[in-house]
């Protein structure tokens, strides 16, 4: 699964045919179980032919989603194991380094943007253990750097968590660097970790812009 980042096409482009083929025949299933809750009219047949028809499409969909990485994904948010960690980051990951391929609609199942704001809005509320604060940092100047992607503003919820001798520094580089608008988040995400108490939401980028003019 880890291949879905790997630096060699070949092998990544392995991994997504993969990927692909697994949401495949997840979704595959799922309109399975509707075509069966259509003919019984219920999601939950009383029939004894087409509940156990139901409990094997499921199944199957259930097995196959699970070997995707939104089943590893899905775990976290469910369980809040920390054996998932690696699977959140590479998920996120994925988006920094292969957008196209991370949110087009043959790889996914329902909605990338729901998901990754679901994500990191879990990470903004639980905080992470320390030997993943690193993958974190990288993923908040990542963000700060590239042209904005939907739920990108969610990253912010994470400064509190990861702010520290590293991260001030880095920060401070872009804050200090040539590209106005990567200056001006850098600023922003530098008085986050100043105000850790700053409740964030979409709005709080555009309240700062405009208190900077006042």
């Amino acid at each position: 699964m880890f291949d879905l980042i790997a630096h060699d096409d070949r092998v990544r482009h392995r991994a997504l045919e993969r990927h692909r083929q697994l949401v495949a025949r997840s979704l595959d299933a799922l309109h399975w179980s509707n075509r069966v809750w259509a003919q019984a009219g219920t999601p939950a047949p009383r029939e004894p032919h087409l509940a156990a028809e139901m409990d094997r499409a499921r199944a199957d969909h259930r097995r196959h989603r699970d070997q995707t990485i939104f089943g590893y994904v899905d775990a976290f948010l469910e369980t809040r194991g920390e054996a998932y960690w690696p699977f959140v980051v590479l998920y996120l990951r994925w988006e920094a380094r292969h957008p196209e391929e991370w949110r087009s609609r043959d790889a996914n199942l329902w909605s990338p943007w729901g998901r990754k704001e679901v994500v990191l809005g879990e990470l903004g509320r639980r905080g992470m253990p320390d030997e993943m604060r690193p993958d974190a940092v990288d993923l908040i100047i990542d963000a700060v750097q590239r042209p904005y992607r939907c739920k990108d503003w969610k990253y912010a919820l994470l400064v509190r968590h990861v702010a520290g001798t590293e991260f001030h520094a880095r920060i401070t580089a872009l804050a200090d660097g040539q590209d106005p608008v990567v200056q001006l988040r850098a600023r922003f995400i530098i008085d986050l970790a100043k105000h850790p108490e700053v409740r964030i939401t979409q709005k709080t980028w555009h309240r700062w812009l405009r208190d900077r003019q006042t």
